[in-house]
């Protein structure tokens, strides 16, 4: 077991405070908002400011770059610190105007609003309907991009701060070796199914037609599902960039081709959307011995044979607790 852990201070000076820790443990969820490191140590060691510069390592393995944002000190003489990596500037709230962007212009757009360093950003390869978006923070635009982006093409990808540097990953990207489950490295599990959250077995998307100057509807569903579970419905309205600087401008023909472009792509969204959420949430968490290549948004291996499930599992927040051994508690994406 090897702990780095070296403090900046707002005065520019470093200190390394590895032999004086005494708790460490790492939140990080996927497209949730920032991670969360929280720390202690004997206050014989330097002192801590808010706004002080953390940086951690566990075996040689890079996990936390933030900045702490409370701390406080006990009567035992124990500092402790909670620190956020650099997603937590884009909390702030904005005007963002999206025209011609994909995630990925977005999300470098909100890097060089807020100064912060551009890490590996994985073209998304979709571009984002025209919108002007007020008063909502960055992140949650960067993640309805990220979903609209999920919708429209079946491509998952995720928002996170990789050491100081931020990142837009597509799934496959993250994808591990590593086996969890019967026999390796698991100790314990939980496992639910739900049709609560986020199921729908008919999607229902409205389209504005130009040409006849009504609301055209499109409809994906699933009869088996909707005799077994009765109807459940997700509906939209979906908006389109304009082909032309003034949808005026348009001949006849030009907004007839164009509406059956719209009609395409609506057929397309409302198959895909019907592909993602006709099916079962199965909810589950693992407490496993610790592994530094698993963070939220990186897939395993999972084999169970109590609960059935032998496949790759998504992981949508993991809880690392390095001392006094490295353990880790993951909430999985069946």
């Amino acid at each position: 077991m090897s702990v780095e852990l070296l403090i900046e201070t707002t005065n520019k000076k470093v200190y390394e405070i590895s032999e004086l820790v005494k708790s460490a443990e790492w939140v990080d969820s996927m497209n949730n908002g920032c991670s969360k490191f929280t720390f202690s140590y004997v206050a014989t060691g330097p002192g801590i400011d808010n706004g002080t510069i953390v940086r951690f390592k566990y075996n040689g393995a890079n996990i936390f770059y933030g900045v702490v944002f409370k701390h406080e000190v006990a009567k035992n003489k124990i500092v402790t610190a909670t620190a956020y990596d650099l997603l937590r500037y884009c909390k702030a709230k904005d005007t963002i105007v999206i025209n011609g962007d994909t995630a990925t212009t977005l999300a470098k757009k909100m890097c060089n609003y807020f100064g912060l360093p551009v890490g590996t950003l994985t073209d998304t390869g979709y571009k984002l309907a025209t919108a002007a978006q007020s008063d909502k923070t960055w992140l949650d635009i960067m993640y309805s991009a990220i979903g609209d982006t999920l919708r429209a093409t079946g491509k998952w990808f995720v928002l996170r701060d990789e050491f100081g540097s931020i990142c837009l990953r597509n799934l496959g990207e993250l994808e591990t070796n590593l086996i969890l489950g019967d026999g390796s490295l698991c100790y314990d599990y939980s496992y639910s199914k739900s049709i609560d959250d986020d199921f729908y077995n008919e999607i229902k998307l409205a389209v504005d037609n130009e040409v006849t100057g009504k609301r055209d509807i499109y409809i994906a569903k699933d009869s088996a599902s909707i005799n077994k579970y009765g109807l459940l419905q997700y509906f939209d309205v979906m908006s389109f960039s304009s082909t032309s600087s003034s949808s005026g401008s348009q001949s006849k023909t030009d907004k007839a081709a164009n509406e059956a472009k719209k009609k395409a792509l609506a057929i397309q969204m409302a198959n895909a959307l019907l592909s993602l959420y006709n099916g079962e949430t199965e909810s589950f968490s693992m407490n496993c011995i610790g592994n530094t290549a698993i963070r939220a948004g990186s897939s395993f291996h999972a084999y169970l044979s109590e609960v059935g499930i032998n496949k790759r599992l998504i992981v949508k927040s993991a809880t690392h607790t390095f001392l006094p051994n490295h353990t880790m508690k993951l909430d999985v994406r069946i």
